[in-house]
C-alpha cells in the first residue's frame, strides 16, 4: 500500500477522507471480471463472471485502503498491490499479482485496475507460444471490469485517466449510493453493466477476432511455404528399367 501522485494535475481528490474498511470491502467485492471471449459468446447471460478479488484479499486489502486514504492528499491516489498463490495448482505454488489505485471524489471513488492475476510464468508460457502478439503484463488485455450493484456505477469521462496503458480499466462508483443500497439491489445481476458496456466493447471485440485470424492466416502461410520447400527439394523418382 503507497500513496502516488495522481497524473492528471487538475484532479483535486476530497482526500484526506474517512471511509469505513466496511465500504471499502463492499466496492471490492463488487467488482468482477470476465473474459472477451466469454463476454462475446454469452452476452446477457451474467455467466462467466469472477470476483476481481477473493475474500481473503478484500479483507486484506479494505483496512488498509481505508486507512490510506485518511491519510492522503488532494492530489495523490492511493496504490494497491497484492499477492496471492494461484488456486488449484496444487503443490506447486504459483504467485499471482492484482495492483491498481484509487481516490475519492465528489460522493465517488474512482478505482483503476492496472493487473490481475499476473503470473510471469504463465504470461511468458502463452507468449511463446502466440508470438505475433505483444507480452501482455496486465493480464487485462482480454478481459472486461464490471461492478455490481450497477446502479452504484457511474458514467464518468471527465475523471477517466489518460495517458496510461491500454489495459488499465476503470470505474467510478457512488459510494453514498452503495452505502444506501438495499440489499436487493445489493445482489442485482450484473447484466446491467454488461449492456452498457456492449457498444463501447465491440470493437475492441472485433479488432480481437481480427488479431485471431491474422495469427491463422500466417500459420498457414508458414506451412504451404515449408511445404512448398519440401518439394523443390525433393528428388525426381528414377524411372522403373524394363527388362528385355
Amino acid at each position: 500500500m503507497s500513496l502516488q501522485t495522481i497524473s492528471d494535475q487538475s484532479i483535486q481528490a476530497s482526500h484526506p477522507i474517512d471511509l469505513k474498511p466496511a465500504l471499502i470491502a463492499r466496492v471490492l467485492s463488487g467488482m468482477q471480471i470476465q473474459e472477451y471471449l466469454q463476454y462475446y459468446q454469452q452476452t446477457m447471460t451474467g455467466e462467466a463472471i469472477t470476483p476481481a478479488f477473493l475474500p481473503e484479499e478484500v479483507q486484506f486489502l479494505a483496512p488498509r485502503i481505508a486507512k490510506a486514504l485518511s491519510t492522503a492528499a488532494t492530489g495523490e491516489a492511493v496504490a494497491f498491490l497484492i499477492t496471492s498463490p494461484r488456486p488449484g495448482t496444487g503443490s506447486l505454488v504459483y504467485m499471482e499479482t492484482t495492483a491498481g489505485s484509487l481516490y475519492a471524489y465528489d460522493q465517488s471513488l474512482y478505482v483503476t485496475l492496472s493487473q490481475y492475476r499476473y503470473d510471469p510464468m504463465l504470461t511468458n508460457m502463452h507468449y511463446a507460444a502466440y508470438r505475433p502478439r505483444p507480452l501482455d503484463p496486465s493480464g487485462l488485455r482480454n478481459r472486461i471490469l464490471l461492478f455490481t450493484p450497477s446502479a452504484a456505477l457511474r458514467s464518468d469521462n471527465v475523471h477517466r485517466p489518460e495517458g496510461g496503458p491500454f489495459t488499465d480499466r476503470f470505474l467510478a462508483i457512488d459510494y453514498q449510493m452503495l452505502q444506501h443500497a438495499s440489499p436487493a439491489i445489493a445482489t442485482t445481476d450484473a447484466s446491467d453493466a454488461l449492456s452498457r458496456t456492449t457498444e463501447a466493447l465491440a470493437q475492441e471485440v472485433e479488432t480481437l477476432r481480427k488479431e485471431l485470424q491474422s495469427v491463422h492466416q500466417q500459420l498457414d502461410s508458414q506451412t504451404t511455404r515449408q511445404d512448398s520447400r519440401k518439394q523443390e527439394t525433393t528428388p525426381p523418382s528414377k524411372p522403373q528399367e524394363t527388362t528385355p
